[in-house]
């Protein structure tokens, strides 16, 4: 016969056999059983995070990294509701997690018992499904749905469009007691999944179109993943002149004839009409442009085709006209050089994209010290072959207006793009990598986040810049309007928080710079390899800053002949 907790003991093992080698576990006593489970199992490698919000963050870095599964395993009650941020950063993202709460029994729900709320399906919006296991498995039948609802869990995470999947597990008391041996690994059950193809009359009726197109468009979208042999294949078409190609650095496609920065390169465009594509040909999840993105939607392409083998019906520039279900790197292999050349089209995104860039480094070489300038020096200075991580508001937007480098893996949670959890999921990713990770962020996302740093798994390989411009300038970057003077005090976040005390009372090594002598002597010291992590706290003026990056697009759109 089964044990009540046959089915607790069990669930380390079908774990590790879909891949899953890591748990990053918060403290608590109903999921002590869990715990005891995971962490008496030797092929799972254990993280104790107390603070949940921070742990979800944390295991969403390491998924990120390893391109499997981290299980994330809480107690009953809000230590569940704070996992809401990181998984539906996670959901957006395609990252897979496991979440394993541990509940009380069902009877117990809704009758005043401590620490107790509505588990069962706490995040229909954030998760790719919901389960609850029974409560003990002692008949055989309790036992096998046990087993099947963790393999189910875990393969529906992976398969398909990945993402975060939850499973509830309600324990009876008493918590403390030793669990069950396991003497016959569980049978795993998997999903084997080959990759869609065409017929061959979709692929002639693709190749006729195409040929029809003269000025074609590819906008190469966010991936966390670098593709080679896409990027090979993009590579040849722009330099054969069989299409523009726009890859942002999220997208990790980093070839040097490719347009990275759109923001520049459309501020520069002077006729709009004359460059607006025919066919637009979109891959991968979302650009950061705000100004690609006003553009495409008010020059409309008369045909926009989504290549994506998992998302469908993503109409980002309001012009979606065929969804193509296949892998990008496959579709471009097929249509590669099967089109007519338009060497004008080509060449004047060439020619605008050149000066551009020329101008971009002469207003630069003249520049005062603010955000700008200061990201110009680090760009400069960062090791070539490292993950690189931009936090969300300005951070990830000043990274657009810098040279994709080749050796660089670039990251960011641009699946809601929050501020919330940048410095967990970098702490999260540097856990599991070898390389010298990187994050650049500002000052309010970084003392938003500064519980990222209270864990004992803080890896020696992760480096914090902070750009400390004083507080929500991204508010005096993007249009906004005269009402916006009304609110300003709620919408920009001044504060009096000392980041060096703050970075003490975590013991986490401090640097700082105030202007760009002190920053050029400071940056060879911050990326030298060290016994822990490091922070560096550059500060800024917030209104030079702001009036320098206006005036960076007003020389750009000034300064450009095209």
């Amino acid at each position: 016969m089964p044990s009540k907790r046959q089915g607790v003991s069990e669930l380390p093992y079908i774990c590790e056999a879909h891949g899953i080698g890591h748990a990053v576990i918060s403290p608590g006593s109903r999921n002590a059983p869990l715990i005891l489970s995971f962490v008496s199992h030797s092929g799972i490698n254990c993280i104790s995070i107390t603070d949940e919000r921070s742990a979800g963050y944390y295991a969403l870095g390491m998924a990120q990294q390893l391109k499997k599964p981290v299980a994330l395993i809480c107690t009953s009650g809000t230590a569940l509701a704070n996992y809401t941020p990181a998984l539906t950063e996670a959901f957006y993202l395609k990252i897979p997690l496991l979440v394993l709460s541990a509940d009380r029994p069902p009877e117990w729900i809704d009758q005043n018992d401590g620490q107790t709320i509505r588990q069962n399906n706490f995040f229909p919006n954030s998760v790719k499904r919901s389960f609850i296991t029974p409560t003990e498995t002692e008949k055989k039948e309790d036992l096998w749905y046990f087993r099947r609802i963790i393999n189910e869990a875990i393969s529906i995470s992976i398969t398909g469009s990945p993402g975060p999947v939850h499973v509830n597990i309600p324990l009876r008391e008493p918590l403390y007691e030793p669990l069950p041996e396991v003497t016959t690994t569980p049978e795993v059950m998997k999903v084997l999944s080959g990759n869609p193809e065409l017929r061959s009359e979709q692929w002639q009726e693709i190749l006729q179109k195409w040929e029809s197109f003269q000025r074609k468009l590819i906008v190469c979208g966010f991936s966390s993943e670098r593709n080679p042999e896409l990027e090979t294949h993009l590579a040849k078409m722009a330099e054969n002149n069989e299409a523009v190609v726009i890859a942002e650095n999220l997208s990790n496609l980093s070839l040097e004839n490719f347009i990275h920065s759109p923001e520049r390169f459309v501020a520069a465009i002077r006729d709009k009409e004359s460059f607006k594509p025919d066919l637009l040909v979109t891959i991968g999840g979302a650009v950061v442009s705000k100004r690609l993105k006003k553009y495409l939607r008010e020059f409309s392409p008369r045909e926009h085709w989504h290549v994506d083998e998992n998302e469908m019906f993503v109409d980002t520039y309001q012009s979606l006209s065929q969804n193509i279900k296949i892998k990008s790197e496959y579709f471009f292999r097929k249509i590669a050089g099967s089109g007519p050349v338009n060497q004008d089209y080509c060449q004047i995104a060439r020619q605008i994209n050149e000066q551009a860039i020329n101008n971009h480094d002469h207003f630069l070489s003249l520049a005062e010290f603010s955000d700008l300038k200061a990201y110009n020096m680090v760009f400069m200075k960062i090791p070539s072959d490292c993950n690189l991580h931009l936090a969300n508001s300005t951070p990830v937007r000043y990274a657009q207006l810098f040279p994709s480098r080749a050796q660089t893996n670039y990251f960011s949670n641009r699946g809601t793009s929050g501020i919330d959890g940048c410095v967990s999921t970098a702490a999260g990713a540097a856990m599991v990598s070898e390389k010298l990770n990187i994050l650049l962020l500002g000052d309010l996302a970084f003392i938003y986040d500064s519980n990222g740093l209270w864990n004992n798994n803080l890896p020696a390989n992760l480096r914090i810049i902070i750009i400390d411009n004083g507080g929500g300038n991204i508010f005096k970057l993007i249009e906004t309007g005269p009402e916006v003077e009304k609110i300003r005090p709620f919408i920009e976040t001044p504060h009096k928080v000392n980041l060096k005390e703050l970075c003490r009372a975590f013991d986490v090594e401090y640097m700082s710079a105030r202007n760009s002598e002190e920053l050029e002597n400071i940056l060879p010291e911050v990326f030298k390899p060290n016994r822990r992590s490091v922070v560096l706290h550059i500060q800024t003026s917030g209104e030079v800053s702001a009036k320098t990056f206006k005036q960076y697009f007003q020389y750009i759109i000034k300064n450009n002949e095209h």
